[in-house]
């Protein structure tokens, strides 16, 4: 603690820019790993504690995925001697103005017994459940939303249903608390009839709330209620929906995962390069400290110590850092979910774990003292004589070199061998893990190499400044590793994110363009991924009534528990569609496959599906429905973005029997060769826009609204081309401040034989160009590494589509002038440092 206070305090005041900007690294790991996770916990939290509230006394619940069952499940369920209450359920969200609401259809007669209203006043529609019921347009509104509306009871409410523009009257407001607290207070309720209606589902009901008798076994009431309507359905406790929500999130925890602990990796290389300066930088105070009596353990231990506050300081600063991230990024994964998967959830309040912040702690503490260890041990082992002299450098030893190259290559190795062996899932990661370290330990080699290389060419431009500035370089590799190796590994993430997202691009145009060449689109609502509303099959008929309408082909698409993860089934007219897109198969024959399946003889899987899943070609696959298990062979595979979880493609009469659903959520529809598809666009919209809630999407439409997913899903590059930029201006910074203090009897001596104050900053600025020559080249070249794991990665555990390697050559070209320039806006402090300092003390006698 004396040491801390006489000999590191005065350091830090003095360079507290320099230590403040240390620990950047740190925050910004920390701050990334806490932002996302608490995010992520806070969204499915939220969905939770939605869950919760809606399910009131409800000990089961009983579904049949998102198509729903007919209403006579309600009289089997209800016939069973364990069940007290059952209370039939729709559940829908409708985008408004402001936000999304969740609309709950229940039945009033018996839904009192699972959920209790806490309303304000008193109202007798209410109290009265048959005057609620009689009056279809009723509306029940959380206070939360009724004050930032400016509703009250009676209000009026318009909303476009599926017969027509209607309006709702509200006839409650619930108090704050319980139930109205659901989904962020953003919460209506309705009759069960009424929103069969508003929402197009017929007789159908979404699943069936269960409150059980007193000393009613849950296990016992499971098992029955299950034999009672088959296996079709699912009887499951209301937590289990949170469980497949937290496993449709996974793919975006997983991905932030990776980012948050490279953003750690990339900062113990800050923190490394930081301090090897500061032991440059006071070699003299060491010196001092030994020749007094300290011995090395205590220069060790106060090296340290030093870095352990600096990480203590960093991951505080940094889990503030990643509160207020996750503040904002909870909405935006929230929204996004919700637009991918159409699942209803609003986030509220942050869920801090205490669990999750102790992690982020430890996790900054080690990675600062793991990167401290190597200055801690080379300012302990100084000697006091040579630390006494100025003008002395740091130097790689040849020894040193040689066994850097050859644990580099025994990593290399390991590496190309865990790759190799990657059909088990962890040899992937092993195999990058190694490829990463292989490249850290051979950049102070390829580093010295291309200072080298550079000699020459930085020579030619300008002589003296040039040579200067290269051999500066060569001289002291070890001086500029930490920054080149963090350049390095930011510039490669940057890359591999970019080269990622250029693939995934390249792939989604390929497949939109075959799977996605429909006119128009016929919709529900202004998005393909809301399942809300659906349209009745019968308005296919209509719609090729329509002069100018080629071909209708109506699809309905659900999500099913499949191998215990909700997939989408896609059913279509696969007979019709397969004469107008032929995906390639992954597995299997194109002719055959879409045969089969047109005679509902089997199944066509996505290729995601298959591999997240580990399904095969012939495997037949247990598809539960209500009328029974639907069983079918695999019969093809196809590469296809519809989902992330994957697709089930089904021809419709088979859903229709087994669903006992004839309902669709999209028509795709084709014009007549010649005709004016804005015509009849305008007819469609003429003839049923104001029966019914229908939208008519153009296929440019629908594609720039799947592209702009895609953009939200790879949002994180930017963020990350940022990060490279800030690493490249304060390793760079830091670089060249030892630089100069190593240097500055060379370059007084320059100065004294007349060197001008603009040869010495040009020779600074070619220093610091050359570093981020050195940089951008070590990055590139890792980035098409770590873009080769990247894919793997993403099509083993993320996506699971095979994405073609396609190298970010635009994305580079953009991010060699960036560094460069950044590289040249970090010399300027420096070498404005160097010319304005005294020459006395630079000319001062060893």
């Amino acid at each position: 603690m004396i040491l801390l206070r006489l000999i590191s305090l005065p350091y830090a005041r003095k360079h507290l820019l320099r230590c403040l900007l240390t620990t950047a690294g740190i925050v910004l790991g920390v701050g990334v790993f806490v932002g996302m996770r608490t995010a992520n916990r806070s969204v499915l939290a939220a969905f939770n504690q939605t869950i919760d509230r809606i399910a009131g006394a409800a000990q089961l619940q009983v579904s049949a995925g998102e198509a729903g069952f007919d209403e006579d499940v309600l009289d089997q369920v209800r016939s069973l001697p364990e069940v007290r209450a059952a209370a039939p359920v729709i559940e829908a969200t409708v985008a408004t103005d402001k936000r999304n609401l969740l609309i709950l259809g229940v039945d009033m007669l018996g839904d009192r017994s699972i959920r209790s209203y806490d309303l304000e006043g008193d109202d007798q529609a209410i109290d009265d459940p048959l005057i609620f019921l009689a009056q279809p347009d009723s509306l029940m509104v959380t206070k939360k939303f009724a004050d930032e509306r400016g509703l009250a009871v009676n209000s009026r409410l318009p909303m476009r249903t599926m017969q027509g523009d209607q309006v709702f009257t509200v006839r409650a407001i619930m108090k704050p608390g319980g139930l109205a607290n659901a989904f962020g207070g953003d919460l209506a309720i309705m009759d069960i009839y009424a929103a069969q209606k508003m929402f197009g589902r017929g007789r159908k009901f979404d699943r069936i709330d269960i409150a059980l008798g007193e000393g009613t076994v849950l296990e016992d009431a499971t098992r029955k209620l299950q034999a009672l309507l088959g296996s079709g359905f699912q009887v499951e406790p209301p937590s289990s929906r949170g469980q497949q929500f937290e496993s449709t999130s996974r793919m975006y925890a997983l991905a932030s995962n990776i980012t948050s602990v490279f953003a750690l990796f990339i900062g113990m290389f800050i923190i490394y390069n930081t301090f090897a300066i500061a032991v440059t930088e006071r070699r003299a105070e060491i010196g001092i400290l030994r020749a007094l009596g300290a011995t090395r353990g205590q220069i060790r231990t106060l090296f340290l110590a030093e870095s352990a506050l600096a990480g203590l300081a960093g991951t505080s600063v940094g889990v503030l850092f990643g509160i207020l991230m996750a503040r904002a990024m909870a909405g935006y994964i929230g929204g996004l979910l919700t637009e991918v998967y159409g699942v209803a959830q609003s986030p509220g309040d942050l869920t801090l774990d205490p669990w999750l912040i102790g992690t982020a702690v430890a996790m900054g503490l080690v990675t600062s003292l793991v990167a401290a260890v190597i200055p801690a041990r080379s300012a302990a082992r100084v000697d006091p004589v040579k630390a006494l002299q100025k003008g002395g450098y740091q130097s790689l030893g040849e020894g040193e070199n040689r066994a850097r190259r050859r644990w580099a290559m025994a990593f290399g190795v390991a590496s190309v061998v865990a790759f190799v062996f990657s059909r088990f899932g962890i040899m992937t990661y092993v195999g990058f893990v190694l490829a990463i370290l292989a490249a850290v330990l051979l950049s102070p080699a390829m580093s010295f190499r291309l200072a080298r290389a550079l000699r020459p060419l930085l020579a030619g431009l300008r002589p003296v400044e040039g040579a200067l500035a290269a051999d500066s370089l060569i001289q002291a590799p070890r001086r500029t590793s930490g920054t080149i190796a963090a350049l390095m590994l930011s510039l490669a993430l940057v890359i591999s994110l970019g080269g990622l997202a250029r693939a995934s691009y390249d792939s989604l145009a390929e497949w939109m363009r075959i799977a996605l060449n429909p006119d128009f689109f016929v919709t529900t609502a202004e998005t393909l991924s809301s399942r809300s509303f659906v349209f009745p099959g019968s308005l296919a008929d209509g719609l090729r009534a329509i002069d100018g309408v080629a071909e209708v082909q109506p699809v309905r698409s659900v999500r099913v528990m499949v191998k215990n993860a909700l997939i989408m089934v896609i059913a279509g007219d696969i007979g019709n569609i397969a004469k107008r897109v032929h995906l390639p198969p992954v597995e299997g024959n194109s002719e055959e496959m879409y045969r089969l399946a047109a005679e509902e003889k089997g199944v066509v899987v996505s290729a995601n599906f298959a591999r997240l899943h580990d399904a095969h070609m012939g495997e037949v696959l247990e598809i539960p429905a209500p009328a029974g298990i639907l069983r079918l062979p695999i019969v093809g595979v196809v590469d296809d973005f519809s989902d992330q979880q994957g697709t089930l493609l089904l021809n419709r009469g088979l859903f229709i029997r087994y669903w006992h659903d004839d309902s669709v959520n999209v028509f795709r529809v084709y014009v007549t060769p010649g005709a004016d598809a804005a015509q009849v666009r305008q007819r469609i919209l003429q003839a049923f826009g104001g029966q019914q809630r229908l939208f008519v999407l153009t296929n440019r439409e629908v594609r720039d609204f799947i592209t702009r997913l895609t953009d939200q899903w790879f949002g994180l590059t930017n963020v990350q081309t940022a990060v490279a930029v800030l690493v490249a201006i304060l390793g760079i910074v830091n670089a060249l401040t030892v630089s100069i203090t190593d240097r500055r009897r060379e370059l007084g001596v320059l100065q004294a034989v007349g060197g001008l104050r603009n040869q010495i900053r040009h020779t600074i600025w070619m220093e610091a160009i050359a570093i981020g020559i050195i940089g951008v080249a070590l990055g590139l070249a890792l980035g098409a590494v770590q873009l080769f794991y990247s894919i793997e990665i993403a099509r083993r555990d993320l996506v699971g589509i095979s994405i073609t390697y396609a190298y970010p050559f635009q994305t580079a070209l953009i991010l060699i002038p960036v560094i460069l320039g950044s590289a040249l806006l970090a010399a300027l402090g420096p070498a404005e440092s160097a010319v304005r300092g005294s020459l006395i003390e630079a000319l001062e006698y060893e």
